[in-house]
């Protein structure tokens, strides 16, 4: 790593000879093996090595962005020298520097153990077992659960499995004084069940398990009874009557609506006043029961980071506390965009989330269903989009019916209809259940009064 950084100085150097009144320089050094498996043979197999340079360029007021992956010392400096004569071309943007040095310092001594030190003992026959016990596992959980059916086998077009590996260097400097690395590993595994119904319809479900640690991955047995169930969950599906319901997000979908309600949050939409909630620091956005924490020091956490993207020294703070918004995500490039526009000073608040934690509720999620006992869960959204403007909101998505505290029919080709504003005000149970794939960790939550359409 000692290495990389020294490169890395060097380019930053030689970016300032060259013309350049200030530099940001990133490189970095990426190395990764993808298996996948499908009907009991490999069907891919990727390994691949990359690295790359990032260099931002602020010359005479005037800003751009290059990046390259030629690293030979004969190669750099033309290519650096193109680069600064092409910034000079540019309109001068005099929101356009290195952030204040001073906000770099404060750097938490926490070691994030982002690095896994056995990483290089998996072997090339460990993933393909790996692949194929997953397969195996899988038909197994589909057979278990077509014999408890009753009636005719369901029959089982099709099993995928992948899994994989990566590892990642990398280093950046700014010229007026930030200098950091970087160094992490993360494993998956992944399981595809595809069924198929009498009248043709190929309901399909998946597993999935992604950490920074290959111990710390979910046993192969949960995500193959998990991609199971979410298949044969699918069978007979049926369109939904039209009406407002009790709405059960499940834990692993709630991502879709938790990045709705905090796109509107960042420095680019409040800058082109096209955020719902500009001006509502301090006040209700959302249920009381919402409570949001970002924790950026999460030890293997996969987003864990003892810097931002601007070189912002982290420390955890609070996002939402119940209910009531307590920070923006504001870069320091928008922050200063807006002091300049609005003549008044705009606070860069650093615009990365890295581990959210939340105020967990007492259910997990079989309990949240007998709870709900007449409603709606929502295990997926299939497209559909939402306005950071208005709040308005249109998805599709599919599920189950809960009736009589148990799940039902599935549903599909359905559409939750709403506005921001109004939904995460509506939400009246985080459950305990809390999904542990990637940085946001959901739980499942229930929405009250949900316009929910057939289509």
């Amino acid at each position: 790593m000692t290495q990389l950084l020294d490169q890395t100085r060097r380019v930053a150097d030689l970016a300032l000879s060259l013309g350049a009144s200030e530099a940001r320089v990133s490189l970095g050094r990426n190395r990764g093996v993808n298996l996948g498996w499908r009907d009991g043979r490999i069907e891919t197999l990727e390994d691949h090595t990359s690295q790359g340079l990032s260099v931002s360029l602020f010359v005479d007021g005037r800003f751009s962005s290059h990046s390259t992956g030629d690293l030979r010392p004969e190669a750099l400096e033309p290519f650096l020298r193109e680069a600064v004569a092409m910034t000079r071309l540019l309109e001068p943007d005099p929101a356009r520097s290195l952030p204040d040095p001073a906000r770099y310092a404060g750097r938490a001594a926490v070691d994030l153990d982002s690095v896994d030190a056995g990483y290089g003992d998996v072997t090339a026959e460990r993933r393909r077992d790996e692949a194929r016990a997953l397969e195996e596992l899988t038909r197994d959980a589909a057979a278990a659960l077509s014999a408890g059916r009753g009636g005719p086998a369901v029959e089982v077009v099709s099993v995928s499995t992948g899994v994989g590996d990566h590892r990642g260097q990398s280093a950046r400097v700014h010229t007026n004084g930030f200098e950091g690395e970087r160094e992490g590993t993360s494993f998956y595994a992944s399981a595809s069940l595809t069924l198929k119904e009498a009248d043709g319809k190929r309901p399909a479900g998946g597993g999935f398990t992604y950490r920074a640690h290959r111990g710390d991955l979910r046993p192969l047995e949960v995500v193959a009874r998990e991609a199971a169930e979410e298949a044969f969950g699918k069978l007979g599906a049926q369109k939904l009557a039209t009406g407002k319901y009790t709405t059960l997000v499940k834990a692993e979908a709630v991502g879709r609506l938790l990045g709705a309600l905090l796109a509107p949050l960042s420095g680019g939409a409040l800058q082109q006043r096209r955020s719902l909630w500009e001006g509502r620091l301090e006040t209700q956005i959302a249920s009381p029961l919402l409570t949001l924490r970002d924790d950026p020091h999460v030890p293997r956490g996969l987003s864990s980071s003892l810097w931002d993207g601007d070189g912002f020294a982290t420390a955890p703070r609070p996002v939402i506390e119940a209910g009531v918004l307590k920070t923006f995500l504001i870069d320091d490039y928008h922050a200063k965009k807006m002091s300049l526009e609005r003549g008044e000073p705009v606070w860069a608040t650093g615009a990365s989330l890295h581990s959210l934690q939340w105020d967990l509720g007492p259910l997990g999620f079989d309990a949240l269903v007998a709870d709900v006992r007449d409603g709606v869960m929502i295990d997926s959204f299939l497209g559909g989009n939402s306005n950071a403007t208005t709040g308005e909101l249109s998805l599709g998505c599919a599920g189950r019916r809960i009736r009589d505290g148990r799940l039902a029919e599935a549903v599909t080709e359905v559409n939750l209809s709403g506005n921001l504003k109004d939904l995460w005000r509506q939400l009246v149970a985080v459950g305990a259940d809390s999904y542990p794939e990637g940085a946001s960790n959901t739980p499942s939550c229930v929405f009250e009064g949900v316009q929910l359409s057939g289509v």
